[in-house]
């Protein structure tokens, strides 16, 4: 049984959840988006150009996630069901407070053979790092995914919304967003074995 991961118009209708996230209080002068550039407070001069919003990355070893059934070995029959995180966009803009940040991230699972269930529970993180790559702040997001009947795959976009307390012209440019799923010990280490082949 070959396992998808690529975009695919079969993969079925996208849910579509909205979630409000708040770092104000916990990381200043941080913002987490996929645009080009944010726009500046709308007292700035026309002329002005945009604050430059934060890079997301997505790292290869929590792009994925692989649930294998109890007991079972990590044979491609023992697979409950896998997921990943396929896109991401989003943009900024600034205040004379801060900046607001909108991140998209499309997600798409998908049932193994171990298993008949009609969806996947997961759970994700969103990390905001200082310009050296530390992870300043972290919050995770738990998500479920209906398997289509026919298909056995679905996805789902979720809409995360923060706002950032900023000083009035300051900018998050060298600031990042790592965005990928929590993985158990066991997990993440499924996905680090170079003898994986699926």
């Amino acid at each position: 049984m070959a396992m998808f991961f690529g975009p695919d118009r079969n993969i079925g209708t996208l849910g579509r959840k909205a979630r409000a996230v708040s770092l104000a209080a916990i990381v200043p002068l941080m913002a987490a988006c996929s645009g080009a550039g944010g726009k500046p407070p709308a007292t700035a001069e026309a002329t002005a150009p945009p604050l430059a919003c934060p890079r997301v990355t997505i790292p290869e070893q929590t792009r994925d996630v692989t649930r294998f059934r109890a007991g079972g070995s990590h044979d491609l029959t023992d697979v409950v069901s896998r997921a990943a995180v396929l896109e991401y966009s989003g943009g900024c803009e600034y205040g004379p407070d801060g900046v607001t940040v909108n991140l998209k991230l499309v997600l798409a699972a998908e049932r193994g053979p171990a298993t008949r269930d009609t969806q996947g529970a997961y759970r994700y993180f969103v990390a905001v790092t200082d310009p050296s790559g530390r992870i300043m702040a972290k919050r995770e997001f738990d998500t479920t995914i209906d398997f289509s009947p026919n298909l056995g795959r679905g996805g789902s976009v979720e809409d995360l919304q923060q706002h950032i307390a900023l000083a009035e012209g300051a900018t998050a440019a060298n600031h990042g967003v790592v965005v990928g799923f929590q993985l158990e010990p066991a997990e993440l280490e499924f996905n680090r074995d170079p003898r994986r082949n699926f």
